[in-house]
């Protein structure tokens, strides 16, 4: 009888182990990083663990299993009670199925507006290499090249500039120059994070929060710079004055998913 037993007790695991791997898997998919989607695995099959009892599961370095059930915390996929040492607790599984419906549907949206957002860049691109204007839109490359166009665009403005930045070193790199607009009586509309502004344009622009993640200056409603990748050494951005891609630059500032008063 233990020998039927014992062998229960490894097909089980095994089954167990199957399990474990589709949902890390999924959670991996669903945007979850490794160590967190390996954590919450093994601590479904407890009703309760310490760091310490997850590392001895499933070998996560201790140099990482916080970072790990922290991202799981935030996530809402466990809840989390304080102590020394802190317990955790996956949340019940109707809940878990709710929190990661969530994480879909928010990625879907990312990816739905980036369609968009690419669909958008590459009409006028592709128009400019079959009509005769050659200056539609062009690509500037380099952070320094994308600065010094940004700062040429804002000394050009005459009326009107919005700039969308989420970036707050990219902000400061132009906001002397967004002063000198101001003070030129160019109207300046900012969305940006939430920090301490020069004293003297915090008082003449128009300021909204920002809420997506995104670089962009329109001037004079005529002409605008969008720009990417400009963390990981490798910035460009495309100017364009297309009347469509400014249109759409002018929209984010009016949309709440962008920026709120």
């Amino acid at each position: 009888m233990s020998e039927v037993k014992k062998r229960a007790n490894v097909l089980l695991e095994e089954a167990a182990h199957g399990s474990r791997q589709e949902i890390e898997g999924t959670l991996r998919d669903l945007g979850l990083s490794g160590y967190a989607s390996q954590a919450f695995a093994a601590l479904v099959r407890l009703p309760h663990a310490t760091a310490g009892d997850l590392i001895a599961r499933t070998g996560i370095p201790d140099s990482k299993i916080y970072y790990a059930m922290d991202e799981l915390a935030e996530r809402g996929l466990v809840a989390v009670q304080t102590g020394k040492p802190k317990r955790y607790r996956a949340v019940p599984p109707k809940d878990a199925a709710s929190r990661l419906q969530r994480m879909l549907d928010e990625r879907h949206e990312r990816e739905r507006a980036s369609v968009t957002r690419v669909a958008a860049l590459l009409e006028p691109l592709r128009s400019s290499a079959t009509t005769s204007t050659t200056d539609l839109a062009y690509v500037v490359k380099g952070l320094s090249n994308v600065i010094a166009r940004a700062q040429a665009m804002v000394a050009s403005a005459r009326r009107e500039l919005v700039v969308l930045a989420s970036d707050e070193a990219f902000l400061r790199k132009i906001e002397h120059d967004l002063v000198n607009a101001s003070r030129r009586r160019v109207k300046v509309k900012l969305a940006v994070p939430d920090i301490r502004l020069e004293r003297e344009l915090e008082k003449a622009a128009e300021v909204r929060a920002i809420v997506c993640n995104c670089l962009v200056l329109v001037a004079d409603g005529q002409q605008v710079l969008t720009i990417t990748r400009l963390g990981d050494g490798s910035a460009y951005g495309i100017t364009s004055a297309d009347e469509t891609l400014v249109r759409l630059g002018l929209e984010y500032w009016d949309s709440p998913r962008c920026c709120v008063c």
